[in-house]
């Protein structure tokens, strides 16, 4: 889990891979060898490379071994972001090699499509194996959570949910938690939702900072609320990426009201 590794760490490459192999350690509940592999003058990637090859994957003998990497999409505001996923790559690459590399599995969970974020698409974990993508929820799978959380929400209520939203798993999971607690009303929800301190703003803001400084992403997004239209293809392929925008037949629409909402105010 990303979450466990420290925000200087993300920053710092000496720290970081330092601790990615102590958590490997930890996760796999083998000996933490770190400092012993770090006792050489290899470079980091070549350190955390040798680590798995002659330390983990040798701890571990003659049964597969996956490594799944989850809130991975921390790892796209580092500075060396593009060194880690080609070490990734390496690996991946390793395996048609034979040896102790076939039996490593790798597993990377992200919010978002990574793909604008990677310099070389050559060096990239994300175009090779297989991509699963979990699509937003239905009407009919909406109701069903409502049901699940005591049906804090009447049908008219959870339409209205569904269609500010838009099914989006994340912030649909947290309106009904809240409900269901009783810390927040629909209403309430309804009137400060696209308030950048209202329940969703953090995730709104986080968006808006990702785009600070791409001018392009502004006016494709802002094209895409306004007139349903998205005249650069690339710039819909990275607004899509980022869990924004969809397209609907001819026309691109916002993931969902809510964006429309916040993000027309903020950019318009």
């Amino acid at each position: 889990d990303f979450q466990l590794i420290e925000s200087k760490g993300i920053q710092n490459a000496d720290i970081f891979y330092k601790q990615f192999c102590s958590l490997l350690s930890w996760e796999f509940e083998i000996e933490d060898r770190t400092e012993e592999f770090w006792n050489n003058p290899l470079g980091r990637v070549q350190k955390t490379t040798n680590y798995v090859k002659r330390h983990l994957l040798k701890e571990i003998q003659d049964v597969p071994v996956l490594l799944a990497m989850d809130e991975v999409e921390r790892m796209f505001a580092s500075p060396f972001r593009s060194d880690f996923f080609s070490m990734l790559r390496s690996w991946h690459n390793n395996r048609a090699r034979g040896g102790d590399w076939m039996r490593l599995n790798l597993a990377l969970v992200t919010s978002t499509e990574p793909y604008q974020l990677i310099a070389d698409l050559n060096q990239s974990p994300f175009n090779v194996g297989t991509v699963l993508d979990l699509a937003d929820f239905t009407f009919k799978e909406v109701a069903e959570l409502n049901k699940r959380h005591g049906k804090p929400l009447s049908e008219k209520l959870t339409s209205k949910l569904a269609e500010l939203l838009g099914g989006h798993p994340y912030l649909t999971r947290k309106a009904l938690y809240l409900f269901a607690s009783k810390k927040m009303s629909f209403e309430k929800l309804q009137a400060t939702a696209c308030e950048d301190d209202g329940v969703f703003g953090d995730h709104l803001r986080n968006h808006l900072y990702r785009m600070s400084g791409q001018n392009d992403l502004k006016e494709g997004f802002l094209s895409v609320i306004k007139d349903h239209r998205c005249p650069d293809e690339n710039i819909f392929f990275r607004l899509r990426g980022a869990g924004l925008a969809q397209r609907v037949g001819d026309e691109v629409f916002p993931r969902n009201e809510l964006y429309a909402e916040y993000f027309g105010k903020r950019l318009g």
